[in-house]
């Protein structure tokens, strides 16, 4: 076998190996109760790459007191979901760009240089003057060109992808804003959550100031022979029970704080200080004319322009397939230069023959492209995108529909809290009153420990209640405002 034949069959042994299809079966686990391959049971071993670009976050200063507006102002900067929205907006506008470009001509250069090897029989002698011999060819050529292609008309295909890739911007541009008014509702609730588990822990804290005292009394009383061994003991329960609840009330601060430092961007170890006094005044009431309001503010809403920017995308995208049954008229040309070189040699000849050539080349063609049959491959891509189109135009209505439940809900929910802070501001002052007359007559023993406890309870549950009350007109106030698009910083 000749040196050239040895060559190929080389060649393409290598590449008969390069296309075996690698064994990867080792890479899963061996079954569907096996750990995978290099793990221990089914706990993970740390992975560094995790936390190998987690950037540290700041803590707050001692002593420090952050405003609403600058804790929203702190996650809108230090949230990754800002940054990742933001992204796909890029992402979104680099498409429309995309699609441009396909209305611009496309200019590419190519340069092919090789070198081919041919042998065989040389021609025999009709007179049988030469012996049998081999011919034996080689070849080099070299070829470079700039080539030219314009898609000049394609009968709406273009226009159509452009026209859903437009939507697609539009669509995640409003999510971007979305995603903003998302952060600002969670982080304004976690500052008012914080903030009534504030004041629900220095109700407790009193609380438990009272309770000294009205164990102090009972003390007082029985040293003097005026309260018995009963009596003592039901106010040191009293202490106990108002330490354990402000042992609660002390954690659930701490969870609102983690929370809002998370939210912010902060380090969840740190204590967040905030003005009890620093909130929006309570509103007098809900907007009036529900019906009017739902119309304006579904408009409003992010999730709803974007749900419905992807369902006209999906439309366009009805359109492009269907410009895809339709001819393209292309025009191209190609400038180039090749250069050839060779030998031809016979070895009954002791001399070879050498051949060189060195020339231009070019061509303009217009050509038209007429699909005709692809195994009917486009009419179910139309069927797929009618029904990806009829789909997002029913999540489209979906959203809408819950979206007005979600702003009908807090509209209720605001007034049933408006209602609910004014019988407890009542609850309150009348509580107030009862303790005072309590405690003025348990000096005089004329009440005893137990009596007054109760009147204590119901002074402190009553500040609860009207602590929650408080807080639900803000969460509901708030609540109503992100449901119609229309909650923003500061």
């Amino acid at each position: 076998m000749s040196k050239p034949h040895n060559a190929l069959l080389a060649c393409g042994l290598v590449m008969l190996t390069a296309c075996a299809p690698p064994d990867t079966a080792s890479l899963a686990p061996a079954s569907p109760d096996a750990p995978p391959p290099g793990q221990s049971g089914f706990l993970l071993a740390p992975d560094s790459r995790v936390m190998a670009d987690a950037a540290p976050r700041p803590s707050a200063q001692p002593g420090q007191t952050y405003a609403l507006a600058t804790l929203i102002d702190m996650a809108q900067r230090n949230n990754p979901e800002t940054r990742a929205a933001w992204e796909r907006t890029r992402q979104a506008a680099a498409a429309v760009g995309l699609v441009e470009a396909s209305y611009l001509p496309q200019i590419s250069a190519q340069i092919l240089t090789g070198w081919q090897r041919a042998e065989g029989a040389g021609i025999e002698d009709g007179l049988g003057l030469l012996p049998q011999g081999n011919v034996t060819g080689d070849i080099g050529v070299t070829t470079a060109s700039v080539s030219v292609r314009w898609l000049l008309f394609d009968f709406g295909r273009r226009d159509a992808a452009r026209a859903g890739a437009e939507e697609l911007s539009f669509a995640a541009n409003v999510a971007f804003t979305g995603v903003h008014q998302l952060l600002i509702h969670n982080v304004t609730q976690a500052y008012y959550d914080l903030q009534a588990a504030q004041a629900r822990e220095g109700i407790q804290r009193a609380r438990l100031s009272a309770a000294h005292e009205i164990a102090a009394m009972a003390q007082a009383r029985r040293a003097q022979e005026l309260a018995t061994v009963t009596e003592e003991a039901q106010a040191g329960q009293l202490v106990s029970q108002a330490r354990f609840d402000l042992t609660r009330a002390e954690a659930e601060t701490a969870a609102a704080n983690v929370r809002l430092a998370t939210l912010t961007g902060l380090s969840p170890a740190t204590r967040i200080g905030i003005n009890p006094s620093d909130t929006l005044a309570l509103p007098a009431r809900p907007p009036a004319e529900l019906n009017r309001f739902l119309a304006d503010t579904l408009s409003r809403r992010p999730d709803l322009q974007a749900a419905f920017a992807r369902a006209r995308a999906s439309e366009a995208n009805v359109a492009l397939v269907e410009a895809s049954f339709r001819p393209q008229i292309v025009a191209s040309a190609a400038l180039g230069h090749r250069w050839t070189s060779g030998q031809l040699s016979d070895d009954r000849v002791p001399v070879g023959l050498d051949h060189a050539s060195d020339r231009d080349f070019g061509g303009v063609f217009v050509g038209v492209n007429i699909p005709i049959w692809d195994g009917n491959a486009r009419a179910m891509r139309l069927k797929a995108a009618q029904a990806d189109h009829n789909a997002a135009l029913a999540q489209a209505e979906y959203l809408r529909s819950s979206a007005e439940g979600e702003i009908i809900a807090a509209y209720e929910a605001l007034k049933a809290a408006l209602a609910a802070n004014q019988a407890a501001g009542d609850l309150v002052r009348t509580s107030r009153v009862t303790y005072d007359s309590a405690r003025s007559m348990a000096d005089q023993g004329l009440l005893t420990v137990r009596e007054v406890d109760t009147a204590l309870r119901l002074l402190y549950d009553a500040q609860i209640a009207e602590v929650e009350a408080r807080h639900a007109i803000r969460s509901s106030a708030a609540m109503l405002a992100f449901a119609s698009g229309q909650i923003a910083g500061g």
